[in-house]
C-alpha cells in the first residue's frame, strides 16, 4: 500500500516540477521578450517627465521675473513714498512757519504801523492845524490849503491796513486747515510706506521659496538625464539577475525532477519484485 501511494505523491512532484519549469521558461522567455518595450516606455515616461520638469521650470522663471519686477517696483515706490513724506513734512514745516508769520508777525507788524500811523495822524493834525492858523496870517505869505490834508491822508493809511488783518487771519486759518490735512496725509503715507516694506519682505522671502523650487527642479532634471542614460544599463543588468534567479530556480527544480523520476523508478522496481498474491 505504501508503494503506490509513494509513486503517487512522485509522479505529482514530477507534474508540478514540470509545470514549474515551463513557467520559469515562460518568464525567462518574457524578460527578453519585454525588455526592449519596458525600456523604451520607460525612456518615453523620463522623456515626458523631464519635459514637465522643464516647463515647471520655465514657469518658475516667468514667476520670478513677475516678483522680481514687482519687487523692483515696489522698492522705487518705498523709495519715492520716503521721498514724498519727507516732502510734505518740509512742506508743513513751511505752511507752519507761514501761518505764523502771516497770522502773528505780520497782524502785530500791521497792528503797529496803524498805532504809528494814528499817532503820526495826531501829530498830522496838529501840525495842519498850525500851517492852517499861519497861512491865515497876511504878513508871513504862508498859503497852506491842501486838497488832502496829511492828517485825513494818515487815516486813510490807517483804514487801508484794517482789511488786511481779516484777511491774514483767515489765511492763517486756511494754512492751519491744509497744515492738519498735510500732517493727516504724511501719517497715511508712512502707513502706506509700512505697508510697502511688509510686501516687500514677503516678496524677497518667495523669492527665496522660488530658488528654492528652481533649484530643486534642476536636481530632478539632472537626475532624470542620468537616469534616462543609465535605463538600459539598468533594464539589462536587471534582466540578468531575473534570468540568474530563474535559471537557479530551474536547476533546483530540475533536481527535484530528476529525484522523483528516480523515486519513480525505484518504486516500479519495487513493484516488480514483490510476487502478487
Amino acid at each position: 500500500m505504501r508503494t503506490p501511494a509513494r509513486k503517487s505523491l512522485s509522479l505529482l512532484v514530477v507534474l508540478v516540477t514540470s509545470l514549474g519549469l515551463l513557467l520559469s521558461l515562460f518568464f525567462l522567455i518574457q524578460i527578453w521578450r519585454l525588455r526592449q518595450p519596458a525600456t523604451v516606455k520607460l525612456e518615453s515616461g523620463i522623456e515626458q517627465t523631464s519635459a514637465f520638469l522643464e516647463t515647471t521650470r520655465a514657469g518658475i522663471d516667468v514667476i520670478d521675473q513677475v516678483v522680481g519686477t514687482v519687487y523692483t517696483s515696489t522698492l522705487y515706490l518705498d523709495d519715492t513714498t520716503n521721498a514724498l513724506a519727507r516732502t510734505i513734512q518740509g512742506t508743513n514745516s513751511f505752511i507752519e512757519s507761514a501761518g505764523t508769520f502771516m497770522g502773528e508777525d505780520l497782524i502785530n507788524t500791521i497792528t503797529n504801523t496803524q498805532k504809528t500811523l494814528d499817532t503820526a495822524k495826531s501829530s498830522a493834525l496838529v501840525i495842519d492845524n498850525i500851517m492852517s492858523a499861519l497861512s491865515r496870517v497876511p504878513l508871513i505869505g504862508i498859503n497852506y490849503n491842501p486838497s488832502l490834508p496829511l492828517s485825513t491822508a494818515l487815516g486813510k493809511v490807517s483804514e487801508s491796513l484794517d482789511p488786511f488783518q481779516g484777511s491774514l487771519k483767515s489765511f492763517k486759518t486756511d494754512l492751519e486747515t491744509t497744515g492738519k490735512n498735510m500732517q493727516a496725509f504724511n501719517e497715511q503715507l508712512l502707513i502706506l510706506d509700512q505697508n510697502i516694506k511688509t510686501i516687500n519682505k514677503n516678496l524677497d522671502s518667495s523669492r527665496n521659496v522660488i530658488d528654492n523650487y528652481r533649484t530643486q527642479v534642476i536636481t530632478l532634471q539632472s537626475w532624470m538625464d542620468q537616469a534616462k542614460a543609465s535605463l538600459p544599463t539598468w533594464m539589462n543588468t536587471a534582466c540578468w539577475v531575473l534570468t540568474v534567479i530563474i535559471l537557479w530556480l530551474m536547476l533546483i527544480q530540475i533536481a527535484i525532477l530528476i529525484q522523483a523520476a528516480n523515486q519513480i523508478g525505484a518504486t516500479r522496481a519495487i513493484s516488480e519484485t514483490i510476487p502478487e498474491n
